[in-house]
């Protein structure tokens, strides 16, 4: 299996925990890069461009300092459009939230289940498109 690098970028402690146990419960070779809001993602970005080995970055939408508009803005303005798909997870359910991400570069957008079963069938679609059927 082929080892696998995902920028985690959550700003609540036990999400990103829950998050990260899933993410290597689905597949071991999953190498999981934690940032906790998207100030640290975007200083992440600047020090490693251009950003190699990455293969998926699962992001919050709804984070002090700098949230996943904020993200995807400053690297849409900036004309820099990772090597690497970039997901929303967020338990938003706005569809005008949702389609601004999308307009503004995200991947896809993936609303985050509250419940364990269902939490786990979201990550393994995103693990098993993103990582296994898509490819680039």
């Amino acid at each position: 299996m082929t080892p696998h690098r995902v920028l985690l970028i959550e700003d609540d402690p036990l999400e990103a925990a829950l998050a990260k146990r899933t993410l290597r419960q689905i597949d071991k070779s999953i190498d999981v890069v934690f940032l906790r809001d998207g100030a640290h993602f975007l200083q992440y970005y600047q020090k490693n461009h251009p950003v190699r080995g990455v293969s998926l970055a699962i992001m919050d939408l709804h984070m002090p300092r700098v949230d996943g508009f904020g993200v995807l803005k400053k690297l849409q303005d900036a004309g820099q459009r990772p090597p690497f798909p970039i997901v929303m997870f967020s338990s938003s359910d706005d569809q005008d939230e949702i389609d601004e991400v999308y307009s503004l570069g995200a991947s896809a957008f993936v609303r985050k289940p509250t419940v364990p079963k269902a939490y786990r069938a979201a990550m393994e679609h995103i693990v098993n498109f993103w990582l296994t059927t898509n490819r680039r």
